[in-house]
C-alpha cells in the first residue's frame, strides 16, 4: 500500500523541506495544504498514514484525523510550544510535538515512527486493533463532556464494525428511544429505522444483567443489530446502536476490547462529574449563591455569538443597591451579607429561566436577558426597581431595611459591539442613575449619541 503523507503548512518553503525530508527516507504520495478547511475535506477520501500539522491551534483537527483514522501517525510543529500545549496536542492524539526551529535528526525520528506504525498496522491485526482502542481510550480520557465521549465511542466502534450507520441512544421508564449521538439522524427516515431496529432487537431487554453488548440477527423487515450498554456520567444508561454490523471473527478479543472501553467510559464519567463541580464551584459567588463575573463573561460569550449567528438582541441591566454603604455601618457587615443574599436570591424571581442574574462584585448585581429588546428590558428593569423599593429586608432578623436600587440598561448589539462595552455602557448608564437622583432606570446613550431616561 502507498505511503501517503498529508502536510499543512502556510509557509511554502518550510513544507517544500519538510517533503523533501520524508521524500529521502520512504516513497510517497504527498498532499500539501496551507488550511485546515481543505484538509479536512480531504480526510473521509484519502488514508493518510502520517500528517504533519505547522499551523497554531491544531487540537480540533489532530482529534478529526485520529477519530476517522487512528493508524495515521501526527506530527505537531508549533513556534510557539509549551508543556501545557504539548501535553493537550499529545492527549488528543498526536504522536509527536516538536518546538521550531526543529533539528532534521529529530523530525527524520518522527517520521519514522510514522513510517514503522504503518507496518505495525499492516502486518499485526491484532496490535492493529487494541492501538485503534488505545487512540480511542486516550480522547475518551481527555473529554470533559458527555458529548465529546459518544462521538468517539461511536467513531471507534463503528469502524470496528465496519458499521456505516450507527448512533448513541437513551431509553427512558415508558421504553421512550432518544438519539444523543448520531451522523444519520433526521436525515431519509434513519430516526426511525434505528427505532424500530432497537425495538425489533429489544434492546435494552436482549442484554439482560450480564451482557455488556450483543448481537441480534436481522429479521425480514429490519437490518442485524449490535448493542453495546454503558453508563457515563451518573447512572443513566445509554446504548451504541450498529445497524448491519460485521461480527468480528476472534469476538472473544472484540469483547475483552469492550470491557476496557467501558471501564475507560466509566472513569471518564466520573471525571467529567468532578470537572463539573470544580466549574460550577469556580463561578459561583460565596455570599449570594448566585454566579460570580467568571460566569458573565462566558454568558456574554455566548449571547454575542447567539445574537450574531440569529439577528437577536439581548439586554444587560448592571443594578446597584443606593447607599448600601450604610446598612453596613449602623446594622455591621454580617447583617450587609445577609441583606446581599436576600437581595441577590429576590432578583433571581424578576428573570425567566432562559436569564442569569450575577452578583458583579460589592452591591452591584449584573442580570442578562436574553432574547430581550430594549422595550421589554425597561419593564423588567422597572418592576425590580419598583418591587425592590417597597420590599422589606431582613424580616426575619426584625430589622425590617429598606433599599433602592439604581439600574442602568444597555442592549446588544444597539449600544455596544463587544462584552466589555456593553458591560461598560449598562455600568454608566446605572451611575447617571445614581447621579441624578437614585432609585431610577437609565438608558445607555445610543452609538449615534441620543439616550433615553
Amino acid at each position: 500500500m502507498q505511503f501517503n503523507v498529508l502536510l499543512l503548512g502556510k509557509d511554502t518553503k518550510q513544507t517544500e523541506v519538510y517533503a523533501t525530508l520524508i521524500r529521502d527516507m520512504v516513497e510517497c504520495h504527498i498532499d500539501v495544504m496551507s488550511r485546515v478547511e481543505n484538509a479536512a475535506n480531504w480526510l473521509s477520501r484519502v488514508r493518510y498514514h502520517l500528517v504533519v500539522i505547522d499551523l497554531p491551534n491544531p487540537s480540533a483537527f489532530v482529534e478529526r484525523i485520529k477519530r476517522l483514522h487512528p493508524e495515521s501517525s501526527v506530527i505537531v510543529i508549533s513556534e510557539h510550544a509549551t508543556i501545557e500545549e504539548a501535553v493537550k496536542m499529545i492527549r488528543g492524539g498526536a504522536e509527536d510535538y516538536l518546538k521550531k526551529p526543529i533539528h532534521l535528526d529529530t523530525f527524520r525520528l518522527a517520521v519514522r515512527r510514522g513510517i514503522d506504525r504503518k507496518t505495525l498496522f499492516e502486518d499485526d491485526g491484532v496490535y492493529s486493533r487494541y492501538l485503534n482502542l488505545v487512540n480511542s481510550c486516550q480522547m475518551i480520557s481527555a473529554s470533559i463532556d458527555e458529548t465529546r465521549v459518544f462521538s468517539i465511542v461511536r467513531s471507534y466502534l463503528s469502524r470496528e464494525l465496519r458499521a456505516s450507520q450507527s448512533c448513541i441512544v437513551s431509553f427512558d421508564e415508558k421504553g421512550e428511544m432518544t438519539i444523543e449521538d448520531s451522523d444519520q439522524a433526521g436525515e431519509n427516515g434513519m430516526t426511525e429505522m434505528f427505532e424500530i431496529s432497537a425495538k425489533t432487537a429489544k434492546v435494552p431487554e436482549a442484554l439482560g444483567e450480564k451482557q455488556i453488548a450483543v448481537f441480534v440477527d436481522r429479521t425480514a423487515m429490519t437490518p442485524a443489530v449490535f448493542a453495546f450498554e454503558f453508563n457515563c456520567v451518573g447512572d443513566r444508561k445509554f446504548f451504541f446502536i450498529a445497524l448491519s454490523p460485521k461480527k468480528p471473527e476472534a469476538y472473544s478479543e472484540f469483547e475483552s476490547r469492550l470491557k476496557i472501553l467501558r471501564a475507560q467510559i466509566d472513569v471518564t464519567g466520573q471525571n467529567i462529574v468532578r470537572y463539573r463541580d470544580v466549574q460550577e464551584m469556580a463561578y459561583v459567588d460565596d455570599v449570594t449563591g448566585l454566579h460570580n463575573t467568571r460566569y458573565l463573561s462566558t454568558v456574554l460569550d455566548r449571547e454575542i455569538e447567539k445574537s450574531k449567528t440569529t439577528a437577536s438582541s439581548f439586554v444587560v441591566l448592571f443594578i446597584d443597591a443606593d447607599k448600601f454603604k450604610n446598612v453596613n455601618d449602623q446594622h455591621g457587615h454580617v447583617n450587609g451579607s445577609k441583606l446581599l443574599l436576600e437581595l441577590g436570591q429576590k432578583l433571581k424571581t424578576y428573570v425567566r429561566d432562559s436569564d442569569s442574574i450575577v452578583r458583579y462584585g460589592g452591591d452591584e448585581f449584573v442580570a442578562i436577558l436574553t432574547p430581550c429588546d430594549l422595550a421589554m428590558g425597561k419593564i423588567v428593569a422597572e418592576r425590580i426597581r419598583k418591587s425592590i423599593e417597597h420590599w422589606e429586608f431582613l424580616k426575619e432578623d426584625d430589622l425590617q431595611l429598606k433599599v433602592t436600587v439604581s439600574i442602568g440598561v444597555a442592549v446588544f448589539p444597539d449600544h455596544a459591539t463587544s462584552k466589555e462595552e456593553i458591560i461598560e455602557q449598562a455600568d454608566h448608564a446605572m451611575y447617571t442613575a445614581k447621579k441624578e437622583s437614585r432609585n431610577r432606570v437609565y438608558v445607555a446613550e445610543a452609538r449615534k449619541g441620543d439616550h433615553h431616561a
